[in-house]
């Protein structure tokens, strides 16, 4: 079996290693978090230019119409500089729940809207949820020719730069529904918070807010599909970007091992500092593979549920345990601000916490299989 990427796949790689590299570095990380964005708006305009908000969008709508192990190909350099960017969640999670939606009139136009670079920020966690796999409860009522939401949601990413909003809801009967919210409607407001993971958060609060029922893309049982097919893939592509993070936490943990000296000779020439190292990269790699496998399985029209549930559980526990080693390795001196490991291991905190918790993609992948 062949586990090299493809020509196609290795120019994508080299064509967004390029422009990251180049233009992105751990001073710009910084930066992003205390702009009023929360993200590099710049790096935001070259991902749209070279086609990334688009990536998994049909060629009809605008969209690359990439394959989604390409787009984790993509994705993974993306998270290796720790350029946290409305990708996964705007141009994966949304993209892929409209998609996955019955076609209509408003659906295509947002379609064709991330794909031009409109942020559409997933509003899917309920104030009492935990995280966006939780039943939906947000209620939602009907009133003529249109529906009024009231209630809140939580841990909304890119919600305050977000040119829409792509809302979760329940009606009275139980029937789940998709709608797209403006967020500078009549009684939405929003609330920014510091989650301390480099991703910026917004809480969402909905008052008796009248949304068109030409925005409602979707209700009942299709809703439901289309919200749970969208949660895999946003999964997935979130592992990918996750691996990237990973291989720049083992990338900084190397060579300060290398360079760091203890009795005469760099520490990572003894066992307990190389021997995680080396963990770093064998678990780095599983997880690339696992989802690359996923990936393909969803190309190809094979149920994949299992591995995408089973590997977002693995790499929560693996991309966890990388960043505890480096910091064991760095000493007082990874927790300080002015380390850059702090900043990869924010973000894989935000990672382990978002679309599936351990215990909860652990059960996903027990209920795949019959149990």
């Amino acid at each position: 079996m062949d586990f090299n990427l493809s020509d196609k796949q290795v120019e994508l790689q080299s064509a967004v290693r390029d422009l990251f590299s180049h233009r992105f570095t751990t001073d710009n990380m910084r930066d992003a978090e205390q702009s009023a964005d929360g993200f590099a708006r710049d790096m935001w305009e070259a991902s749209v230019g070279l086609g990334l908000s688009g990536m998994i969008i049909a060629d009809e709508f605008g969209g690359r119409g990439t394959a989604l192990l390409d787009a984790c190909v993509l994705l993974e350099e993306v998270g290796r500089v720790g350029a946290t960017l409305p990708l996964v969640t705007g141009a994966g999670l949304s993209a892929a729940i409209l998609q996955a939606a019955p076609a209509g009139t408003h659906r295509d136009r947002c379609l064709s809207d991330i794909a031009a670079g409109k942020i559409m920020a997933p509003a899917l966690i309920d104030a009492e949820a935990r995280n966006e796999w939780d039943s939906v409860q947000l209620p939602l009522t009907d009133d003529g020719d249109e529906v009024v939401l009231s209630g809140k949601k939580v841990m909304v990413p890119f919600a305050t730069s977000a040119d829409e909003l792509l809302v979760s809801a329940v009606s009275p009967t139980g029937d789940t529904t998709i709608c797209v919210v403006d967020p500078s409607a009549g009684g939405v407001t929003l609330t920014p918070h510091h989650s301390g993971t480099g991703v910026p958060v917004a809480s969402v609060e909905f008052d008796a807010v009248r949304v068109a029922k030409d925005r409602v893309i979707v209700q009942g049982q299709d809703a439901l599909a289309a919200l749970h097919k969208g949660l895999h893939i946003g999964s997935l592509l979130a592992t990918a970007e996750a691996v990237g993070l990973s291989e720049a936490i083992k990338a900084i943990t190397t060579q300060y091992v290398a360079k760091r000296e203890a009795f005469g000779q760099p520490i990572g020439a003894f066992q307990a500092v190389a021997h995680p190292c080396a963990d770093m990269h064998i678990n780095a790699e599983t997880i690339r593979l696992l989802t690359y496998q996923a990936a393909w399985m969803v190309d190809n029209d094979k149920d994949a549920t299992e591995e995408i549930a089973s590997t977002k559980a693995l790499a929560n526990e693996l991309f966890e345990r990388a960043a505890n080693d480096a910091f064991c390795v760095h000493g007082a001196e990874g927790f300080a601000e002015a380390c850059d490991l702090q900043l990869f291991m924010r973000r894989v905190r935000s990672f382990c916490q978002t679309m599936g918790e351990t215990h909860e993609s652990l059960e996903r992948a027990a209920q795949s299989i019959g149990l």
